[in-house]
């Protein structure tokens, strides 16, 4: 990627000037994409200009995908009814949105944004009750059939009122772009979470596999279990955390709409997390998996490559797990 490149021969050009030491993992932190990142790695490069690079990616997501940057690529395409020209990252999350939308049967779909500036969990917060009727005159904008990328790469809406929002994708994809670039300079052991969603390579400061955890949904205090990864990634979506309460009627909306129906998501599931080669896959799969029936789900999993889930449900706040088939497998 042409962003990847120009970020590397910058780095090239400070290590010049800049004292190294490879012996030591850096610790590196900051907000981003309206959340925080982290990331650990052991590298020759100081702190300060491996930062530095990967600040320069998420100004490049945001100037691409920020719906809440009125100057960004996504803005222009939202406001527009005309063909607007997008960059080549806007193009591979819409092509990665377009292929999962297919896979999950609509439950992922980037178009819901409509819904979910309605709900006011977009950019407008300022929203009144909710309701059948309104919910039925934004459903006619929902539909990730309903726009396309045309030949000369610009996003075509035949109806302006679609709204995109990448929302539930782009920190996966930031977490990707981030790994590219930490292994085109020859890093070869870390770890990058931005706003929960993560991947690690190699081994930690202790010289073992790195551990990340899963949270109990329903003792946010304690972990329901940790897993060793290895060149994966890891996403979790829940509904315990982000919801909006309507300050009229006092109903309680999850962060999560389905585009099938326009409604905030109501079900017995807790959390879904996913494993996956990439962290976009990972990052929109845990998502879609909230809001499907989760038996379905896992089979629907079980004839994708590279990617296992552990959906969280609940009866009687008794947690019941439904796995992947090679879930413990793959995070042993």
């Amino acid at each position: 990627m042409n962003i990847l490149f120009k970020i590397i021969s910058f780095l090239s050009l400070l290590l010049i000037s800049c004292n190294v030491d490879s012996s030591f993992y850096k610790r590196i932190q900051g907000d981003a994409l309206g959340t925080t990142y982290k990331v650990i790695v052991q590298s020759e490069y100081n702190s300060s200009v491996i930062k530095q690079s990967i600040d320069s990616i998420f100004e490049v997501v945001n100037n691409s995908m920020s719906t809440y940057r009125t100057s960004s690529i996504i803005s222009r395409v939202n406001r527009s009814q005309n063909p607007v020209e997008v960059d080549s990252h806007f193009i591979e999350v819409f092509k990665k949105s377009q292929e999962i939308w297919k896979l999950s049967n609509g439950y992922f779909d980037p178009t819901a944004g409509s819904i979910v500036n309605l709900y006011g969990m977009g950019p407008n917060t300022n929203v009144q009750s909710i309701n059948r009727y309104k919910i039925d005159s934004v459903m006619q904008y929902v539909g990730l059939d309903k726009v396309y990328l045309d030949k000369q790469n610009r996003i075509v809406k035949p109806k302006k009122g679609v709204y995109i929002d990448f929302n539930a994708i782009a920190k996966g994809y930031s977490v990707d772009l981030i790994k590219d670039l930490l292994m085109q300079i020859n890093s070869e052991n870390f770890l990058i979470e931005v706003g929960g969603e993560l991947i690690t390579m190699g081994k930690n400061e202790k010289n073992k596999k790195w551990k990340v955890a899963i949270q109990n949904p329903i003792d946010l205090s304690s972990y329901y279990s940790e897993i060793s990864l290895d060149g994966m990634s890891l996403a979790t979506s829940g509904n315990y955390r982000k919801f909006r309460v309507d300050s009229q009627t006092g109903a309680r909306y999850a962060h999560i709409v389905n585009p099938i129906n326009g409604e905030s998501m109501t079900n017995n599931i807790l959390s879904a997390s996913v494993v996956s080669s990439s962290c976009i896959e990972a990052d929109a799969w845990a998502t879609s998996l909230m809001l499907m029936d989760p038996i379905e789900a896992a089979k629907i999993i079980n004839n994708i490559a590279d990617i296992e889930v552990l959906i969280l449900t609940a009866i009687d706040d008794q947690i019941i797990p439904i796995k992947s088939d090679g879930w413990d497998l793959i995070t042993r």
